[in-house]
């Protein structure tokens, strides 16, 4: 009995570890953020932080991201989108940001979309 206990404890460990480690890539994959670019308004009242969601879909597909819209550190916003870049990382160049007094306009663009164009107003609308 001793020996067979000790397998199947061996066993157990072994697919405990096995669990872990593609609980790991998947996290790492589909659900962990990546700030890409912080960025504030004149004032300092807001602050825009685009996230990348995860890694792009393989192969070559859509990089999924989120901008998250702060006032004085409470969000007013949290929008999903998605920049079709060939399957490359988002970066900061794939990134326009304009401040004005009532909202912030963002450009995405990417290699295989049009420039796209967010404009996130400070009362929580996105258009």
């Amino acid at each position: 009995m001793g020996i067979r206990k000790g397998c199947l404890t061996a066993v157990l460990v072994i697919l405990i570890l096995v669990g872990i480690l593609f609980g790991g890539i998947q996290y790492r994959t589909s659900y962990a953020k990546t700030e890409i670019v912080r960025s504030f308004s004149e004032d300092g009242q807001y602050t825009l932080v685009i996230d990348m969601i995860g890694e792009p879909d393989w192969p070559f597909g859509e990089t999924h991201c989120r901008f998250d819209l702060l006032e004085n550190g409470k969000h007013i916003i949290k929008y999903p989108f998605s920049i079709h870049d060939d399957g490359a990382m988002a970066h900061a160049d794939n990134f326009n940001v304009v401040w004005s007094t009532s909202e912030v306009k963002v450009t995405v663009s990417g290699s295989e979309q049009e420039d796209r164009e967010y404009r996130l107003k400070f009362n929580g609308i996105v258009e």
